[in-house]
């Protein structure tokens, strides 16, 4: 079965909603087609998206991506509903509207990975090979990229140029400019309760030095081995990945562990300084002189797979950190890696840089809206990765008619 078969439409007598879902180096996404017609109101997105992300009530996927077309109706109905803009934006013409909702019904700004997924759906569907998009919806003002697919060969999205920080993305007065596009905060402090990591942060505190920089989300981007002041730590956040050695299980298992509680801390306990969350990247350049990457990202609150726009992110530093005169790099998502023979081809054009990978159909299908109602979800469910299993804070509200159920899951290792 391919997106030929998928028809987009809302099928009005059994209510289901059509979609179909993509992977891109482990990132994966729920797909709806709005461009014939939308099978959902602009304000009922957000809930749906709780419905699309949930691994329990709904199809699983790490966001929902919607399509439209780039019309002043689709521009004019979200600016009736959202209030993102003080005026109506006037945008260059595009085809199509970009759109990336959170399992918590929040709209991120961009998604590299989302957008490759997007362009090969458009190349399967309606024979679409290259197209301009728009995106940064929830922005003050949106943006517009260029996004295509050559088949078998990979699909493509031009970001165009990194940016500095948004100021409604950062409230740090302390920043130090780097280049035009990079800020540093030369110190952020993460604190760790007493037991955790204890063997290798004896007094639980870590603190580094991060740069930011915008390329369609918000990025921070750290190199442990240089950044950390416990830079032994890099190892745990790795595995031996500098000498080409395979980690240990257990080792794997506390970087990851490390990972999240570094990325989750910073966008939970720092929200004076990013008041609506920011992506953590963990860069190193390995033993073979490409770089990996490890990416918590914001909204979904956790580690995902893969992150284009953090790749980006991380290539703009270490080009400027380590003095690279690359025009191209080969950029290795560590997760996806470790499951799938995966990168992300960068490559700087006149016009921006330049992303590619290879995204994957999976399957399509009908969501059927079950007798009950998501009514939040707040970060997500209990996260495993390896021999280590941690959980945040959730409280998942379900409903049937006269009967509510509470959730709770605990802040802590379990």
């Amino acid at each position: 079965m391919s997106c030929d078969d998928y028809d987009g439409v809302i099928d009005a007598a059994s209510g289901t909603i059509p979609f179909v879902k993509y992977t891109s180096c482990g990132n994966n996404f729920v797909i709806v087609d709005a461009t014939q017609s939308s099978p959902l109101e602009e304000e009922d997105w957000s809930e749906f998206a709780g419905k699309a992300t949930s691994t329990s009530f709904g199809i699983g996927c790490d966001n929902l991506l919607v399509v439209q077309k780039a019309s002043p109706q689709t521009l004019s109905t979200i600016w009736r509903s959202r209030h993102y803009w003080s005026d109506l934006p006037s945008l260059p013409s595009a085809d199509y509207v970009f759109r990336m909702f959170e399992p918590n019904g929040d709209e991120a700004a961009c998604c590299g990975n989302g957008l490759i997924c997007v362009a090969d759906y458009l190349r399967q569907k309606y024979g679409v090979t290259s197209t301009s998009i728009v995106t940064e919806i929830p922005m003050s003002h949106p943006n517009t990229v260029a996004i295509g697919s050559n088949g078998a060969a990979g699909s493509w999205v031009n970001l165009g140029t990194p940016r500095k920080m948004p100021a409604k993305l950062i409230s740090a007065d302390n920043l130090q400019p780097v280049t035009d596009a990079i800020d540093m905060i030369n110190e952020l402090n993460i604190s760790f309760r007493a037991t955790d990591f204890q063997d290798y942060i004896p007094d639980g505190r870590l603190s580094f030095r991060a740069y930011l920089v915008f390329t369609g989300e918000p990025h921070m981007v750290v190199f442990p081995d240089l950044d950390f002041s416990r830079p032994g730590l890099a190892d745990l956040v790795f595995g031996s990945t500098v000498n080409g050695a395979s980690p240990q299980d257990s080792r794997r298992g506390i970087g990851s562990a490390l990972v999240h509680r570094i990325g989750y801390f910073i966008n939970k306990r720092c929200k004076h300084l990013f008041p609506e969350g920011i992506s953590v990247n963990f860069a190193r350049i390995n033993h073979l002189g490409k770089v990996e990457n490890r990416c918590f990202e914001r909204g979904i609150n956790r580690e995902t797979h893969a992150c284009c726009t953090g790749a980006l992110a991380v290539a703009i530093v270490a080009q400027n950190l380590f003095g690279l005169k690359f025009t191209s790099i080969e950029l290795i998502p560590k997760r996806c890696t470790e499951e799938a023979d995966a990168s992300i081809k960068i490559l700087e054009t006149s016009s921006g840089w330049c992303l590619t990978t290879n995204p994957f159909f999976l399957f399509e299908g009908r969501y059927s809206t079950p007798p009950f109602s998501i009514k939040r979800q707040s970060d997500n469910d209990t996260y495993m990765d390896d021999n280590v299993e941690y959980s945040t804070m959730q409280e998942l509200t379900l409903s049937h008619p006269g009967v509510t159920y509470y959730s709770r899951r605990p802040a802590q290792k379990v």
